[in-house]
């Protein structure tokens, strides 16, 4: 087998389904990488396009596509090897900060390649893998479409994870709302819930309402909706996964927001450790105005309200939700005082 001289053969071969895999090394850039020969038959020129869609997609939770070679007349795709183990069913069943984590990379990962115009119509835990550092990353592209493309004229995909409108017979279209099902039942898998009997059959039928969490009563309640949201039978039912994925980080972030007072020489934080402050502006015996703000973990809201106050102009009510960067007005003639409140902007670290 003559392969380009910038690989060089370092491992075992294996066969996957789009054919056999070498694990080789990258000289010109000193790094491992695998080479996936496509089997030779009519699909390969569809499957190159398609797989040419991901040299351009960059995302730190998806298998980076290098480069397209050809090895002895056979196309072979020159992709990162991702050092690490496959996802497992049942893996974070006792540890739901674990499965929120790992769902939250998950769904970067398909946001990243739905932007791309890709649908991966394989999404399952054994095409998840975590890498030695924590990294998730989505690999194993050989069912994906185009968007522009997406149709089937056969039931293909992985049994259990086939959202209901790919088991049509005919010529099925279909959009990323089969990922975001497939998303769902990882999810459940991944958690070992015990999922409906309904969702089990093929193809999957409706299910009752508040199945997850029933079947997951310490996931919180917005993240097990939102969960159930992604397996509903009509793909137009479900979210997006850009939906999903602000869900899961909120989550992530609870606790870690910082809010910061500043009322002229007087600077106040809030925090998950001080989550209550009253601002007020007093002048002489007369309140001008009064402002308490309210941290519930997620956001900061308006706790309660005296006299005059605005936040960036604007006449406000309690359970006000303060943006990122606000100008809060005490009072409304020439007394008033002015106080400024910035939010922090933490990050999910992966």
């Amino acid at each position: 087998m003559m392969i380009p001289s910038r690989y060089e053969l370092c491992g075992n071969n294996d066969t996957g389904g789009m054919g056999d895999i070498l694990y080789c090394k990258d000289k010109h850039l000193q790094r491992d990488v695998i080479i996936k020969l496509l089997k030779g038959d009519a699909e390969q020129r569809r499957l190159i396009d398609e797989q040419k869609s991901l040299i351009q997609l960059r995302s730190k939770h998806v298998v980076q596509l290098y480069d397209v070679v050809n090895i002895d007349n056979q196309s072979g795709l020159v992709l990162e090897f991702i050092k690490g183990e496959d996802l497992k069913n049942g893996l974070y069943e006792s540890n739901m900060k674990g499965l929120i984590e790992v769902l939250w990379q998950v769904a970067c990962g398909l946001s990243d390649i739905h932007k791309a115009g890709i649908i991966h119509r394989d999404i399952k835990p054994n095409n998840i893998r975590r890498d030695n550092i924590g990294v998730i990353k989505v690999f194993d592209f050989g069912l994906s479409r185009k968007l522009d493309s997406a149709k089937t004229h056969s039931v293909i995909g992985t049994v259990g994870y086939m959202a209901p409108e790919l088991w049509k017979c005919g010529e099925v279209e279909f959009t990323t709302a089969v990922d975001v099902y497939a998303f769902g039942i990882t999810a459940m898998a991944l958690s070992n819930a015990i999922v409906p009997r309904e969702l089990l059959e093929f193809p999957p039928r409706c299910a009752n309402n508040g199945w997850v969490k029933n079947s997951l009563p310490s996931l919180d309640s917005d993240i097990a909706e939102i969960l159930e949201r992604c397996l509903e039978y009509k793909p137009e039912a479900r979210p997006t996964i850009d939906q999903v994925e602000k869900i899961l980080r909120k989550h992530l972030l609870k606790d870690k927001h910082k809010g910061l007072i500043v009322m002229g020489n007087e600077v106040r934080e809030l925090n998950n450790q001080n989550r209550r402050a009253k601002i007020s502006s007093i002048h002489g015996n007369n309140l001008n105005g009064e402002i308490t703000i309210e941290y519930d973990s997620y956001e900061f809201k308006v706790a309660a309200i005296g006299g005059s106050v605005t936040v960036n102009n604007e006449v406000i009510k309690v359970g006000y939700i303060l943006p990122g960067a606000s100008v809060i007005t005490l009072g409304s003639d020439s007394n008033r005082r002015f106080v400024t409140f910035d939010i922090s902007n933490p990050e999910v670290v992966s």
